[in-house]
């Protein structure tokens, strides 16, 4: 009775005040197609255990009173989920509205890309999963008096056919997504730097030429609710009203085509070239091998950095018979001069005050041993230590490039940098190539040579987001390996053993006859 009245209430309030707004969307008209929620019944005893498990396994980020206060939530970017005020970003239901159970229980089971949200399937059974659902709901009232009555289905995708992909462009364009999300998709976008959530926190847009860090996912369907939906809470709108679903799927279908996929593994293969570019866009490091190294903070040493800006980049290599040639592609929102930067809302867990004109650039640094390795006894990945020093290949926008010895964070010195870099940064994208001889010059530098596995680490360091020090983005080791080329005897000998095989079997042929 209570929540018809309320509801009643809203509705006569709302007619009063806002008499001018048009009536809600018919969908339909516009080729969505929706179907009925099912809401799950939950009995006391999953009350009770999805209670206890909430306050096993979420109470620390999401706080005992779903309030996103918990010990851990300043820590953290974005912050957890504030349950009370039941505004959920990932749905299938319109803008505005609430969740059903199927995308709560998708979003705690699979987690969120390129956040602090785990996927709890696997350490947690469906059941348990279901249980924390019910909990979850009990924190806002508005899932039983406002419970969501329709959802999104995501039918009706085209092929990524051309021509899709030509009106998905246009869409992208006419819809000015490029304010927000930059010209090539990368989150540059002339807005980005002053969008906020509602709860007053700094929001970047996201980067749609990485989709394996998108929130709801990244395949063409994911993209599509998105626009169809919106991102409540963000300044992601819904696009369902404006337009229809055929020009979203092509829309998402474009989104899908301008992003690609991760290339993680372990080993960056050097190929062998004629000579080694020197310009960052070189056509031949289109022919170059690819990994893609993730980055996370580093919290070890204070102060840390919880919430890096840069979360991977990409390793490329080439050699001749005389150099090595490393490029680093990264995308970054802002060019940073020195012309300081801006904290974002959770930063690190001891931050010192920042003057906004505070002279922090954007800088990247690759590390190598710098002495051979002792029973394969890699150094300490925080900049080596006293026993297994790391020499260190720095470029920065204000210092250009620099070589230092590192015996850990706090004994790094600088010396006579063998190392020439050059660096274009265009549309939210660096690209910083380093060249080097082969060979050490000095004691203390690594020398490389073909078939040889050696270790390297990335440090990443976002001006905007006030990383300096200490407070950077690293990597773990993984290995450079200059590919050795092949001897000509590998083509040889099968074509040797060919004839020979072909021989004797003509012989024996003879004899039978």
């Amino acid at each position: 009775m209570m929540a018809n009245a309320r509801r009643w209430l809203l509705l006569l309030t709302g007619s009063l005040l806002f008499a001018d707004i048009a009536p809600a969307q018919d969908f339909a008209a516009k080729g969505f197609k929706l179907a009925p929620t099912s809401p799950r019944e939950a009995t006391p005893e999953d009350l009770a255990a999805g209670k206890a498990l909430y306050g096993d396994h979420c109470e620390q980020c999401h706080g005992e009173r779903g309030d996103g206060q918990g010990v851990m939530a300043d820590l953290l970017h974005p912050r957890p989920r504030d349950f009370q005020r039941g505004i959920y970003k990932i749905r299938l239901t319109p803008q505005g509205e609430l969740p059903t159970d199927q995308d709560l229980f998708r979003i705690v089971a699979g987690g969120m890309p390129g956040t602090s949200m785990p996927a709890w399937r696997g350490p947690l059974s469906d059941v348990q999963i279901w249980q924390l659902v019910a909990h979850v709901k009990s924190f806002s009232a508005d899932f039983a008096e406002f419970p969501a009555e329709q959802q999104f289905l995501l039918e009706g995708k085209p092929d990524p056919s051309p021509e899709s992909l030509e009106r998905g462009a246009q869409v992208y364009e006419q819809a000015e997504c490029a304010k927000c999300h930059g010209a090539s998709g990368r989150g540059n976008g002339p807005s980005a730097a002053e969008l906020e959530d509602e709860w007053g926190f700094p929001i970047d847009p996201a980067d749609l030429t990485r989709p394996w860090t998108l929130r709801g996912g990244g395949s063409v369907e994911d993209v599509f609710r998105t626009l169809a939906t919106g991102v409540n809470g963000t300044p992601m709108p819904s696009f369902s009203d404006a337009w229809n679903a055929e020009d979203l799927w092509h829309l998402a279908n474009y989104v899908h085509s301008i992003g690609r996929d991760p290339l993680w593994g372990e080993i960056i293969r050097a190929a062998k070239t004629d000579a080694v570019p020197q310009d960052a866009n070189a056509p031949a490091w289109d022919r170059a091998p690819a990994l893609d190294i993730r980055l996370v903070g580093q919290i070890i040493q204070e102060p840390r950095l919880f919430n890096p800006s840069v979360q991977s980049l990409t390793v490329q290599a080439l050699f001749d018979e005389k150099e090595l040639a490393l490029l680093l592609t990264w995308n970054d929102r802002f060019e940073n001069k020195g012309q300081g930067g801006k904290r974002s809302s959770a930063r690190s867990e001891a931050e010192p005050s920042v003057d906004q004109n505070e002279k922090l650039t954007d800088r990247v640094a690759v590390l190598f041993p710098a002495q051979a390795l002792e029973e394969g006894k890699k150094p300490y990945f925080l900049m080596g230590d006293r026993q297994r020093p790391v020499d260190v290949w720095q470029w920065s926008v204000s210092g250009g490039t620099e070589t230092f010895l590192a015996r850990g964070m706090d004994q790094v010195t600088p010396r006579a940098s063998p190392v020439v870099g050059q660096a274009v940064y265009r549309d939210g994208q660096y690209r910083v190539v380093f060249r080097r001889s082969l060979g050490a010059d000095q004691d203390g530098e690594v020398e490389f040579a073909a078939g040889k596995m050696i270790p390297i680490a990335c440090n990443v360091w976002d001006g905007q987001n006030a990383e300096d020090g200490k407070q950077r983005a690293i990597s773990r080791w993984y290995y450079l390996l200059l590919e050795p080329e092949t001897p000509r005897t590998t083509w040889i000998w099968p074509l040797v053993v060919v004839l020979l095989a072909a021989g004797g079997e003509a012989i024996g042929m003879r004899r039978l006859r």
